[in-house]
């Protein structure tokens, strides 16, 4: 291991840090606090245990092969977690119309950007043959998908096991919608930046 590897992992600790900080402290409000019925809370609990490991497995694998996942990736995946926790913890889902908007519409953002940050480390090495723009379409198409899948597990668990996270007959396509407007506004801050450098 080069000594740029050592100060880059050395860099990249508190960040690394403040995310599974971030994690704990949700999950601990999610499993010692009454703001659900249990098994919508067990539920939401679950999401975040699986999430933050996957984040944490996906940053140590691109790391393995030269990427990382960025700090914007890091600061959107916790903003849209936090968003839809505090959607729970304080109904604020209920209470502003808005509010499952501006969740999907991060965790859009989020979606793209990590796979984003997936395609540029294969890009790197060498394994990807592709230009910065066909990069960051694919890192928001393959966004999309996950995003696709997620509202598919929701559809699911309120069929199977009465959960009630669809809210309505135009809550999927409403998220569908802001998850693509969170992976657009990636797409187009990634060509403001490029433009300036």
């Amino acid at each position: 291991m080069n000594s740029n590897a050592i100060s880059n992992g050395v860099k990249r600790r508190p960040v690394i840090i403040f995310f599974i900080l971030a994690q704990f402290v949700l999950l601990g409000i999610e499993l010692f606090t009454h703001y659900d019925d249990a098994g919508r809370q067990a539920a939401l609990a679950l999401t975040n245990i699986i999430s933050g490991a996957a984040i944490l497995w996906f940053d140590r694998w691109l790391r393995q092969r030269g990427g990382k996942i960025s700090l914007v990736t890091i600061v959107l995946i916790v903003g849209a977690v936090w968003l839809d926790a505090l959607g729970n913890f304080q109904h604020l889902y209920a209470g502003f119309w808005w509010w499952d908007r501006l969740t999907h519409t991060v965790g859009g953002m989020a979606l793209s950007a990590g796979f984003i940050d997936l395609f540029l480390a294969y890009r790197a090495t060498g394994k990807l043959q592709a230009g910065w723009a066909w990069t960051a379409w694919m890192g928001v198409l393959v966004g999309q998908l996950v995003g696709s899948l997620y509202e598919i597990s929701e559809w699911l668990g309120d069929f199977w096991f009465n959960t009630h996270r669809v809210t309505g007959p135009y809550d999927t396509p409403h998220d569908l919608f802001h998850n693509l407007v969170g992976g657009l506004v990636v797409l187009a801050l990634i060509r403001m930046f490029r433009r300036k450098t």
